[in-house]
C-alpha cells in the first residue's frame, strides 16, 4: 500500500513538473534565434514524461503493479536531473 501512495504523490508531482517545464518552454518570450531550441527541450520533456510519469500516474491509479509505477515515476525526475547535467557540462 505504500508503495502505490508514493507511486501516486511521485506522479502527481512528475505532472506538475511536466506542465510546468514544457508550458515554461513553450510560453517563454525567448529570441527567434532560440525559440526552436525552446520548442524541442518541451518536446524532450513531453516524450520524457509520456514515458515514464503518465504510465506510472496511471499504474499506481488503477492500484496495478505498484512497484513498477514507483520506479516509473522516479525515471521522470532523473531524465530531467541527467539532461540538465547534461547541458551544464556541454556548455563552453
Amino acid at each position: 500500500m505504500r508503495a502505490r501512495w508514493a507511486a501516486l504523490v511521485l506522479a502527481l508531482l512528475d505532472t506538475a513538473a511536466w506542465l510546468l517545464i514544457a508550458g515554461t518552454m513553450l510560453l517563454s518570450a525567448s529570441e527567434p534565434a532560440t525559440r526552436a531550441l525552446d520548442r524541442f527541450a518541451a518536446l524532450v520533456v513531453s516524450v520524457l514524461y509520456f514515458v515514464s510519469g503518465a504510465p506510472a500516474l496511471l499504474l499506481a491509479w488503477k492500484s496495478r503493479a505498484p512497484r513498477v509505477a514507483l520506479a516509473l515515476a522516479l525515471v521522470f525526475p532523473a531524465a530531467i536531473a541527467a539532461l540538465l547535467i547534461a547541458t551544464v557540462v556541454m556548455l563552453p
